[in-house]
């Protein structure tokens, strides 16, 4: 294969993964996995980087700048910038959950106050991205 047709082929990867990412953005599998297109960027780059070996040309140079920036960008969005951020309270076992409002599956508001000293209340806090 030609250093040509790598670069074209790891501009190819790029798109792509951009493209497919894109439009599956609404899937939660994969809005909270971004192992896939990172990797997909780290294959463009490797590819984009055979080209550069195989024959030194400004394009082979400028596909694998792109593939790695790109590369590098979606890895520090994803693995540093969306971390999910420390809760300003810690509750401790055994303390009384601050005062909350929110509503339910049904849209009716519910407090927790409402539920205060009237029957067992079980709070689960699910950390995830939705």
């Amino acid at each position: 294969m030609t250093a040509g047709r790598l670069a074209a082929l790891s501009l190819l990867i790029c798109g792509a993964t951009i493209g497919i990412y894109s439009l599956l953005l609404g899937v939660p599998a994969v809005r909270n996995h971004p192992e896939g297109y990172v990797s997909a960027f780290a294959i463009a780059a490797t590819v984009a980087g055979f080209g550069v070996a195989l024959r030194r040309r400004w394009y082979g140079w400028a596909t694998l700048a792109v593939a790695m920036v790109l590369l590098i960008l979606g890895s520090y969005m994803n693995f540093v910038m969306a971390r999910i951020p420390d809760a300003p309270i810690v509750l401790r076992l055994g303390e009384p959950a601050p005062q909350f409002t929110l509503t339910d599956a049904a849209g009716r508001r519910m407090s927790l106050a409402d539920y205060r000293g009237k029957k067992p209340v079980i709070l689960v806090f699910y950390r995830g991205y939705w």
